[in-house]
């Protein structure tokens, strides 16, 4: 079936948004990667910008971009260019005459391959055209991938990115994209600026899904398009995985590792219970006797002096460490709740981190 291309995500439309960071959310062959080469690509030819293509470990950067222009090629976007890959140096350049073996230049480097975890050894370098960072697949599948986050991946990114865009010099401003499946909220990055994927009721005037983080010049998209959800309902592999729960993750843009189950806010009638810290965020743990029912939300009673710490990391003056669950009675009584079915959670990331926890601490 042929998939005309306002079936594909439109990174134009993206842009007239004006943000620093994009953060793309998108199902699969919805055309963030392509999206952002190809414009990347444009403004080389255009205006001489070049881009930088990022993944987090060697072997990711190793296996990707020797096709990095592969399907760019194949689609003949630009037919007048020839493309090149050497190392980490990606080229541009008006074709040749076809007999002729004309040296490439430094003139031609278009972009360059940068790697995440060895990010901090390339802080002496300049990058003075780079007007564009693609942050490839930056979301983990943490329950089938042996990839792991870096440790503050974050700040990681942050680093680089000030290594590049050099904030605060004469280097012309410089676009983050982070492009992504969606996979689960509960990452370090939607942890660390706070994020939140869009409502789907109110698309923007472009038809786009848009978050705008109300204090950073941020946005979060989730990049489905229904015309792509239709071209591959239609498609044989369709009838493979329907009603597998692998058609939501990669047909419909719902989160793999994410469901509602055990999700729902607190009666108005609980009463504060403890509150507890985890990765430097405080969560209250909430009861309603007449229910027979927790919930962990992110209201917390400041006045209630009784405050887990769940990590050495986390532990503050006035908190109780949970090393030893012998003395965390209601602690205790949570994960009791929890093992008999009676704990809910107010939002899907609440009860994604209180998986991480619950499986920590039921070892203790």
């Amino acid at each position: 079936m042929t998939v005309t291309k306002n079936k594909y995500w439109d990174i134009d439309r993206t842009l007239t948004h004006n943000a620093l960071f994009y953060v793309i959310v998108g199902n699969r062959s919805a055309g963030k990667s392509y999206g952002c080469k190809k414009r990347a690509i444009t403004n080389f030819i255009k205006k001489g910008e070049q881009f930088a293509y990022v993944r987090r470990y060697t072997d990711d950067l190793k296996d990707s971009l020797p096709n990095f222009f592969k399907d760019i090629v194949k689609n003949n976007e630009f037919p007048e260019y020839e493309f090149k890959v050497d190392g980490t140096k990606l080229y541009c350049r008006l074709k040749t005459e076809e007999d002729s073996k004309v040296t490439w230049k430094e003139e031609d480097v278009c972009g360059y391959g940068l790697i995440l975890s060895t990010a901090d050894n390339k802080k002496s370098i300049s990058y003075p055209s780079v007007t564009m960072i693609i942050y490839d697949e930056f979301m983990l599948d943490k329950e089938s991938s042996s990839q792991r986050y870096l440790r503050n991946e974050p700040k990681t990114l942050l680093n680089l990115y000030e290594t590049v865009a050099r904030p605060g010099t004469e280097h012309p401003r410089c676009v983050l994209f982070m492009l992504s499946n969606s996979v689960s909220i509960n990452n370090p990055f939607f942890l660390f600026w706070d994020l939140k994927m869009p409502s789907m009721d109110k698309p923007d005037g472009n038809g786009k899904y848009i978050w705008h983080h109300p204090t950073r010049p941020m946005i979060v998209e989730n990049a489905v398009k229904q015309e792509m959800v239709d071209a591959k309902m239609q498609n044989e592999f369709y009838g493979i995985i329907k009603g597998t729960g692998y058609d939501d993750f990669a047909i419909h843009n719902e989160f793999v590792n994410d469901d509602e189950t055990f999700v729902e806010k607190r009666s108005s009638t609980a009463k504060f219970y403890f509150t507890f810290i985890y990765k430097n965020r405080k969560y209250g743990v909430w009861v309603d006797v007449l229910q027979g029912l927790m919930w962990v939300s992110e209201a917390v009673d400041p006045s209630y002096p009784i405050t887990y710490s769940i990590t050495m990391k986390d532990h503050r003056p006035n908190t109780l460490f949970l090393k030893n669950r012998n003395h965390a009675i209601r602690f205790n009584k949570f994960i009791q709740a929890y093992k008999d079915g009676c704990v809910r959670f107010e939002s899907i990331l609440i009860k994604s981190i209180c998986y991480e926890i619950l499986k920590m601490t039921m070892n203790i």
